[in-house]
């Protein structure tokens, strides 16, 4: 299992049990990576990039969980979902600009995008799914 994240949160608390990708950046640099990874390394995903019903212009961290396989060719559904939600990133962010918030505010949307990882991991299990778990 892979887990790509940018909350601070999930680095330190869920480093500790699974080896998390650190991005250094915003949301919809977690949504590029994992979308080069998809392509690159073959990856799919384990989760949707649009889980917790929290647009992207409400929050600032997010997390993906994602597996390697052994196919030579690119999962085209984890593409398209990548895809699909780089596009409603990019719009939600054109039409209303995050505001810039206090590290207070930052650490409660750190908290409450961990939870959404925390429990996709536990739904997930930990073990690695031969195919998409969304």
């Amino acid at each position: 299992m892979i887990i790509v994240t940018n909350n601070p949160m999930v680095k330190e608390q869920i480093n500790q049990k699974k080896a998390v990708d650190f991005v250094e950046g915003s949301y919809g640099d977690v949504l590029s990576y994992v979308k080069r990874r998809v392509i690159d390394e073959r990856l799919y995903l384990l989760s949707h990039p649009l889980s917790g019903s929290i647009k992207p212009n409400e929050t600032y961290y997010k997390t993906i969980f994602l597996t390697e396989t052994n196919s030579q060719s690119i999962d085209l559904e984890s593409l398209e979902y990548m895809e699909s939600a780089i596009t409603v990133y990019e719009k939600f962010i054109k039409n209303k600009q995050r505001p810039n918030w206090s590290l207070g505010v930052l650490q409660d949307f750190a908290f409450v995008e961990f939870y959404i990882a925390q429990s996709t991991l536990d739904r997930i299990g930990g073990d690695t799914c031969s195919t998409t778990c969304y």
